[in-house]
């Protein structure tokens, strides 16, 4: 999906129909294998699995609980599956050319930068996490929870000094708020065609859920 605008749209769309209705989280997963598998973060049944055992641990607890588990597990995984999508679709800059387009150059850029700026760190949290892990294998050490505290605390400690540097890089360019940036898209059909299924699946999922019944309740009372 070229355009960032309408895949944003179609993140948000998707994301609430996941989380009203399981058939909305159902249809969603069905939107990504047929319009998103392409392009995605999920290359592997390993990296599948590290997507879904999170949502299946708090699945297991809502059942020990006396919740409906499995409801919870579907409608996470597609959440997170379609997260995954769009990280893996966007591409530098993206969050800066839809903040500018939809809120301007104050707000929106100020949005903007702030997001890129996070993606940013989150890209290369990514990378030194694949860098420790191809480390410990060549040194033939397993990787045991004793030392993800060690792992993690070393590199929160090399966000939080790049975080300062950019700060400090900013101030000293004269950066106060907004900014100059004239963004521009590409639209094809297909993106068109995408975000109108998206959009279905949406309604669907407020018709089936229980978004109704609760605005009803509301209104009644």
């Amino acid at each position: 999906m070229q355009d960032p605008r309408i895949r944003l749209v179609t993140t948000i769309m998707l994301s609430i129909a996941a989380w009203i209705s399981v058939p909305g989280a159902i249809l969603s997963i069905l939107w990504w294998l047929v319009c998103g598998r392409a392009r995605t973060s999920i290359k592997t049944l390993r990296s599948l699995f590290l997507i879904l055992v999170i949502p299946a641990v708090m699945g297991l607890a809502a059942v020990w609980s006396g919740g409906d588990g499995l409801s919870y597990f579907i409608r996470i995984s597609a959440v997170l599956i379609i997260a995954s999508w769009m990280y893996a679709e966007r591409y530098p800059g993206e969050l800066l050319d839809v903040g500018v387009w939809f809120l301007g150059t104050k707000t929106g850029f100020d949005l903007g930068l702030i997001g890129e700026l996070s993606m940013s760190s989150l890209d290369t949290m990514a990378r030194e996490v694949n860098r420790i892990s191809i480390a410990l294998r060549q040194k033939g050490t397993p990787f045991s929870p004793g030392i993800i505290p060690a792992v993690f605390s070393g590199i929160l400690i090399r966000q939080l000094n790049l975080a300062h540097e950019r700060a400090i890089l900013l101030t000293l360019r004269g950066y106060t708020t907004g900014g100059t940036h004239c963004p521009s898209f590409t639209s094809t059909f297909t993106d068109w065609l995408n975000g109108t299924f998206s959009c279905t699946i949406f309604l669907y999922s407020l018709i089936t859920g229980d978004f109704f019944n609760i605005s009803g309740s509301i209104f009644i009372i």
